[in-house]
């Protein structure tokens, strides 16, 4: 719930800062910030200080306005006086009290510049009163960012929607703290204040929270024990371009596209919750703490445990792989959640199922070079086909183990069948499973079956599926430039440097004997599936029959 929608401005009017005639009847009744006790006593402490003159260039503006009967009248029919009183406005943080802090008063050209107040005044543009204060509360931001405030206002305080307020109306910097008249915050911070936030919550019927916790409400920056919201931390983080400076010297952008925050999975798109900024940053109070990370590096890693607190599984998973293997001894480059996924604007990571590889490009940029010109990348980057291997179903998604162990080696062939032994899925692309098979069957898969069934640590100099295919940039096995048809020959001298042209040839390759694929093998294969059995065969009648015959003579 939006809160003190509109005490600024009745407060405002009833301080005098608007002297303004209007139809309806005005809220000078209510009790004005200025009026208060402990707003008095500050202004007798400031007026007790030494006063140095004004600026010499504000005596003409003094002069006009200290007694002016001028008004401005709008097109609305609303008038707003001319007349501005100069002891207030002395007393003010603006005025001859803020000397003992900044070292000279800002004046009445600290807020209108003479390049564009000129006398006489050019008319006013906006249509009414509410208009020309919205306008010219701008005029705060050129020494004060756009503060945090539970209202809504207009874009320059942080993209607020006036319609979200209960009054609907949007509230500006003038209306809480006046013009002319503003005192410092530290009278806000008193218990009395607070009346005038009741005053008006009580005139347009919206409630405060519980008074016993108002002090504090206003002491915290206008929300204190309220849930902070997201449109309050945009108040701060929604303008653009604002930056965070660390140690040493790094730069990090805190600004925030809320609309793209929104659009991600954890805003208001997600199938199961919307999500503050509260929600991951607990307990943030403002102003925030000092940094304790000394460089923007190592707060992105340090802000990585607050994933941690709702993915507790994910990040288990990444505790046991090699890139917080590579964190724990020191690699501040290896990757945390915040690096794939992002820290705000975190987007549904395999839609499209291109982005998986396009995430791990970050820091992997040789290895997907290699992996969008392979069979493999070709089809996925170009056609989104679903069924080709990303990164993910060959390294892992968070527990990423060591690609150059012997496990990883031994293991790799599991990798391979599980799409390649898949008869379904190799069917849509006319590849038969046999390509697997035959490799289990032969002497090199045979022997790291071995291996992985003994001990899948131990290493073994038996070829596995990329030592002949390719680790990444896998090509098809008729390609000119693949390690397969046209240079197999290469491919075998990488284990075997004393092959020749005939210990290739002699490879049956990874098909089954047929009468297409190697005729004479499958003749003789045929042969010896016939020959041999019926030879065994027969002479295991022969004998059967000798020793029926030794048995019946006996």
């Amino acid at each position: 719930m939006l809160i003190l929608v509109v005490a600024g401005l009745l407060a405002l009017v009833g301080a005098g800062s608007l002297r303004a005639e209007r139809a309806a009847p005005p809220a000078a009744a209510l009790p004005p910030l200025a009026a208060l006790p402990v707003a008095l006593a500050a202004a007798q402490t400031q007026s007790a200080l030494p006063a140095p003159a004004h600026p010499p260039t504000d005596a003409a503006c003094r002069a006009c306005h200290d007694d002016s009967r001028g008004v401005v009248v709008f097109a609305s029919g609303e008038q707003l006086s001319a007349a501005v009183d100069l002891a207030a406005f002395d007393a003010s943080v603006h005025g001859v009290s803020s000397a003992a802090e900044t070292g000279a008063p800002v004046g009445c050209n600290g807020c209108h510049p003479p390049a564009t107040y000129q006398f006489p005044h050019p008319p006013v543009a906006e249509p009414d009163l509410r208009a020309y204060m919205i306008s010219r509360s701008q005029t705060c931001i050129g020494c004060h960012e756009p503060h945090l405030t539970a209202h809504p206002g207009p874009e320059w305080a942080g993209g607020y929607d006036p319609a979200a307020s209960e009054s609907g109306m949007s509230v500006v910097c003038t209306d809480c703290h006046g013009d002319h008249e503003i005192q410092p915050v530290t009278v806000w911070q008193q218990p009395a204040a607070t009346t005038v936030c009741a005053a008006c919550h009580a005139e347009v019927g919206v409630p405060l929270i519980d008074p016993n916790q108002l002090s504090q409400h206003v002491q915290f920056g206008l929300l204190g024990q309220r849930q902070v919201t997201t449109d309050y931390c945009m108040g701060c983080h929604g303008p653009p371009g604002k930056t965070l400076t660390f140690p040493n010297g790094d730069e990090l952008s805190i600004s925030i596209d809320q609309d793209a925050f929104h659009a991600s999975v954890h805003g208001v798109g997600n199938d199961w919750q919307q999500l503050e900024c509260n929600d991951c940053h607990e307990n943030y109070t403002y102003p925030h703490p000092p940094l304790e990370a000394g460089s923007a590096r190592e707060y992105t890693i340090e802000k990585t445990e607050l994933c941690a607190r709702c993915h507790q599984t994910q990040q288990e998973g990444h505790m046991e792989g090699v890139h917080a293997e590579a964190l724990a001894e020191g690699n501040l480059d290896a990757a945390t959640c915040v690096d794939c996924h992002s820290a705000h604007y975190t987007p549904v990571p395999n839609e499209p199922r291109s982005r998986i590889p396009e995430t791990c490009r970050n820091c992997h940029s040789t290895v997907f070079d290699d992996y969008a010109v392979s069979v493999h990348g070709t089809a996925l980057l170009t056609e989104e086909n679903p069924d080709v291997p990303t990164c993910i179903e060959c390294h892992g998604v968070h527990n990423i183990n060591a690609p150059t162990t012997a496990l990883f080696r031994n293991r790799s062939p599991e990798l391979c069948a599980s799409c390649h032994a898949d008869r379904e899925m190799m069917s849509h692309y006319d590849i038969s499973i046999d390509v697997f098979e035959t490799y289990v069957d032969d002497f090199h898969g045979t022997t790291v079956n071995i291996f992985q069934s003994n001990d899948p640590n131990t290493p073994t100099n038996k070829a596995v599926c990329y030592d002949c295919h390719g680790v990444h940039a896998i090509m098809a096995v008729d390609d000119p430039n693949s390690g397969i048809k046209e240079n197999l020959l290469v491919t075998c001298q990488q284990c075997h440097p004393d092959a020749t042209a005939n210990f290739s040839d002699s490879w049956t390759g990874h098909h089954r004997p047929s009468l297409r694929d190697n005729p004479l093998m499958f003749l003789v294969t045929i042969f010896y599936a016939i020959v041999i059995p019926s030879t065994v065969g027969f002479f295991g009648f022969l004998v059967a029959t000798d020793v029926y015959r030794k048995a019946r003579g006996r």
